[in-house]
């Protein structure tokens, strides 16, 4: 058996160039505080196919969990039931905590699309995921529309520069063993509720060494 098979798609150095709407797999989602209180779950994908196969999209989508007043509560339910939907979770599916959901997120298959976004910390473009869609039938769609004031000297993904790279997090919040959503009766048994989202359990959070602040992200 071959210890590994050379793959032009997967080497560092590219990066996704273009806006457009990208079909995607999510490689990692990570949970943390924000300075005001807040669960925010950060969100890091991988294009599934086209020119920019194998390309990473991260720093580009986080999505806040604000629970007070009702409006913001109604808010950030339907902001994660985009993603949900988007991702195939069938309707009925009960989700518990945060903590759950940002683990079963690793692996999961859907399309977003994004856009160049100025930020406010350098007045650099990177991009930004706008929403979340289901898979595309024809495949990611690039269109054009490369990085504002880029040369070909100055190709930057959202790595931003070397302070971005660990930016993001003041507290990352423990995650449970990834259950996903292959089986809707497996996650309803991982995350038993009355069928209604409703708001997480805050977990009693172990000592950590302290993370770098979500602010310092490049698209803020």
């Amino acid at each position: 058996m071959s210890l590994f098979t050379v793959d032009s798609n997967n080497v560092f150095g590219k990066y996704v160039e273009e806006a457009g709407t990208y079909d995607v797999i999510i490689t990692n989602a990570r949970l943390y505080t924000s300075n005001n209180g807040n669960k925010v779950i950060s969100i890091d994908y991988q294009v599934l196919d086209g020119k920019y196969t194998g390309c990473p999209i991260i720093y580009a989508d986080s999505l806040t969990w604000v629970d007070y007043p009702e409006e913001n509560l109604t808010m950030s339910i339907k902001r994660f039931n985009s993603l949900l939907v988007a991702c195939g979770v069938k309707d009925g599916v009960a989700i518990d905590s945060l903590e759950q959901l940002a683990s079963a997120l690793k692996g999961q298959k859907l399309a977003i699309e994004v856009e160049w976004k100025e930020s406010s910390k350098d007045g650099k473009y990177y991009l930004r995921v706008l929403n979340h869609q289901k898979l595309l039938q024809d495949g990611s769609r690039p269109n054009g529309k490369t990085r504002p004031g880029s040369s070909q000297n100055e190709r930057q993904s959202n790595f931003g520069n070397n302070r971005n790279q660990s930016a993001g997090y003041r507290q990352q919040a423990p995650q449970a063993q990834n259950s996903g959503f292959n089986s809707q009766a497996s996650f309803n048994a991982a995350m038993p509720t009355d069928g209604q989202p409703q708001r997480p359990q805050q977990p009693q959070r172990p000592q950590q060494p302290q993370q770098p602040n979500a602010d310092d992200l490049p698209f803020n």
